[in-house]
């Protein structure tokens, strides 16, 4: 989960998120060991929520330490990295 800065959610939020979304569209089908990826931006407006979410499930936690170096991860990494004020992860097993 990322909140972005607030000029950028003024400016670029719905080109971001078509942004995000055509990477999500690559990186399901190019990653090894992804099973489900989806990119969403919040309807919430309220103090505490973030704006962008990125919810990824793998097959195992070897693939998801690959897709963590993979290059269409850095991709989507080096675009967000400047434009967010606070990211939030979280990795569990179900």
């Amino acid at each position: 989960m990322w909140r972005l800065e607030d000029e950028v959610k003024r400016t670029q939020m719905a080109a971001l998120t078509t942004q995000l979304q055509t990477l999500a569209v690559s990186m399901r089908v190019a990653i090894p060991g992804l099973l489900r990826l989806e990119v969403g931006s919040s309807s919430s407006k309220g103090q505490d929520a973030a704006d962008l979410l990125l919810f990824s499930e793998f097959e195992s936690w070897r693939a998801l330490e690959a897709y963590e170096t993979h290059p269409l991860h850095v991709q989507l990494k080096t675009l967000l990295s400047p434009l967010r004020k606070e990211k939030r992860v979280v990795d569990y097993e179900t």
